[in-house]
């Protein structure tokens, strides 16, 4: 007579097996997410930046499409649009255009970051808006051939990132990013 060896099979997976199966997946899943996380932050800040950038564009070009001076006045996350009235004496920026309240998104800040430099070396100030001559101006100011009376830059940042919105005397727009310690061109 012979004499059968049961062999004991197992069906079904243990729940260490199961949890190990779990983790893995998870941690597969989690790193593309967290890279992307700085990624979409850095677009929303890219993204703002450029709509700053169309904004005083326009701004420019209405300047010189009515043949007046213009001005931009930033004042915290709020923007005014001042005019010079052509029937008063000139030189004059008091006729209210405009007020663009909470222009800038919630989650994006005026102002530099810690360890980062102005684009001229200088300390950026604390609001983030620098200019004319004293860099302490908070007013943008277009002339009727579209050159700018106050050249400077407008700083913003998400806590991480930063960039500058660079305007110069012929009234050229540039945006700029901060890292690895210097500033990049965006094209």
């Amino acid at each position: 007579m012979k004499v059968q060896k049961i062999k004991n099979h197992r069906k079904g997976l243990t729940l260490a097996e199961v949890l190990l199966v779990i983790f893995i997946i998870t941690i597969l899943v989690g790193i593309p997410f967290w890279s992307a996380t700085g990624w979409i932050r850095r677009s929303r800040l890219k993204n703002e930046a450029i709509k700053v950038r169309t904004f005083i564009e326009n701004q420019r070009t209405t300047a010189m499409g009515m043949s007046t001076r213009r001005a931009l006045v930033f004042e915290g996350r709020n923007i005014k649009v001042l005019m010079e009235n052509l029937t008063r004496p000139l030189p004059n920026l008091d006729s209210l255009v405009s007020v663009y309240t909470n222009f800038f998104s919630s989650n994006i800040y005026l102002g530099g970051i810690p360890g980062a430099t102005g684009l001229r070396g200088v300390s950026i100030d604390s609001d983030g808006v620098m200019f004319g001559q004293s860099q302490q101006n908070n007013t943008l100011t277009f002339t009727a051939f579209g050159l700018v009376e106050t050249p400077g830059e407008i700083y913003l940042n998400d806590g991480k990132n930063l960039f500058c919105i660079a305007i110069n005397g012929f009234g050229q727009v540039k945006i700029y990013r901060w890292e690895g310690g210097q500033w990049n061109e965006i094209k």
